[in-house]
């Protein structure tokens, strides 16, 4: 299969008033970008599992697996849930609403799921939407906009953060899957 390789260009900003040392410059640029490319593209790709595993969780919540309701689940999955009709945000808040109103988590869970839903989707935006650039005090930065002008410091600490934050939207989604399975 082809792979896509398209010309990058990176920003080098330097501030000279700063009175902090320079860290170091853009050794290995081609290589730390690389890895910043891939992991924006997993947050990407993990948004798209993590909206399509809440489609999943609000049908098994609607509709109890059986064969009667199968087609009315099927339906509202591929018609109306998993349309681009609704937005992330709206699947997010029906979802959310749904474990509040039939007591599904606890009220702690659901803040702390609601918390790690919207740190996502504004990391798919800034991703999708931003730009990176290398400072030479702060290293890595992803620029974007929300709500004005915003900057992301691109390093372990946040990509493990960003992990951590994943795999936990990941973990409620598909208890709540698995709770509402057929048994």
């Amino acid at each position: 299969m082809k792979e896509l390789k398209f010309p990058k260009a990176i920003t080098l900003r330097l501030d000279l008033d700063r009175p902090d040392p320079l860290q170091r410059r853009p050794s290995r640029l081609v290589d730390e970008m690389t890895v910043i490319e891939k992991n924006g593209t997993e947050i990407l790709s993990a948004m798209v599992m993590i909206e399509d595993r809440i489609i999943e969780a609000v049908s098994k919540i609607l509709f109890t697996e059986t064969d009667q309701n199968s087609n009315y689940r099927d339906f509202f999955v591929s018609e109306i849930m998993g349309t681009s009709d609704f937005s992330f945000s709206f699947k997010r808040r029906a979802f959310t609403r749904l474990l509040e109103q039939f007591e599904l988590l606890g009220q702690d869970k659901i803040r702390i799921l609601k918390a790690d839903l919207n740190k996502l989707m504004l990391w798919r935006n800034a991703f999708a939407h931003g730009q990176v650039l290398h400072d030479q005090h702060d290293g890595y930065v992803l620029q974007y906009y929300s709500g004005g002008h915003k900057e992301q410091v691109l390093d372990d600490d946040f990509f493990k953060k960003v992990d951590s934050t994943v795999r936990n939207c990941l973990y409620v989604c598909n208890g709540i899957i698995q709770s509402h399975a057929r048994t």
